[in-house]
């Protein structure tokens, strides 16, 4: 099972655009962090990113490994009918 990383992105767009006043107050606390202990926001930041980043090659992997199993299930299904 591959990760849809836009199905996330919108599940979590949909999230915020519902619940007003938790995206506000997340804003409000990033906002805060930024100008009250930048080196804090940016360490934030880098943990997101890299978590982000692993989560992205971890999908692609994933979806790889997956297709390569439908293609060899594919043939040997193809192989059992021929016989």
């Amino acid at each position: 099972m591959s990760i849809d990383i836009e199905a996330f992105y919108i599940e979590t767009l949909n999230y915020f655009q519902s619940n007003t006043n938790i995206a506000i107050a997340f804003a409000g606390i990033l906002l805060v962090l930024l100008v009250r202990k930048p080196r804090l926001f940016f360490i934030i930041a880098l943990i997101v990113a890299v978590n982000v980043a692993s989560l992205f090659v971890i999908s692609k992997i994933s979806s790889a490994g997956i297709g390569q199993k439908n293609r060899l299930v594919h043939e040997s299904i193809q192989q059992l009918t021929a016989n």
